[in-house]
């Protein structure tokens, strides 16, 4: 039986240990910050509004690749479901992460006023107004 040998760097240019310890905000990946950030956006409007809470928001990687013949073939940000009581599925949003990051770049949830924020809050309250009828402009409301 041969015994297992571990290499040394005899020069010391090797990572010593992770740069950042696991649940350290500067660890998070490019998908928790954009489920923070909507989670963060979604949050504050149904604080005014709360019956948007009755409103699933859900994100995905990329969208689906064979589009309805009804759709647009363009690329979507994000896409809108109304509720099936036949299903029992209740009303529900579902924002694309990364067409939204190919557009409005990467940024943490620390940076609020980054282009992602805008986006995310505005697909948010385009999709919510289309599901709950209340005007975009009443959704909208003051910015932080």
């Amino acid at each position: 039986m041969r015994a297992i040998s571990r290499r040394r760097n005899r020069h010391g240019r090797s990572q010593r240990s992770p740069l950042f310890l696991p649940g350290v905000p500067a660890r998070a990946s490019w998908k928790d910050s954009f489920e923070q950030i909507v989670a963060w956006n979604f949050q504050e409007i149904a604080q005014r509004y709360p019956e948007v809470t009755q409103i699933e928001v859900a994100f995905e990687d990329a969208p689906p690749s064979d589009p309805a013949p009804w759709e647009d073939h363009s690329v979507s940000l994000a896409r809108h479901f109304s509720a099936s009581k036949t299903v029992g599925l209740k009303a529900r949003i579902v924002l694309y992460r990364l067409p939204i990051h190919a557009r409005a770049g990467r940024s943490t949830f620390r940076e609020i006023g980054a282009p992602l924020h805008a986006m995310v809050r505005s697909l948010l309250i385009q999709h919510l107004s289309e599901l709950t009828g209340i005007s975009e402009a009443d959704l909208h409301g003051k910015q932080f």
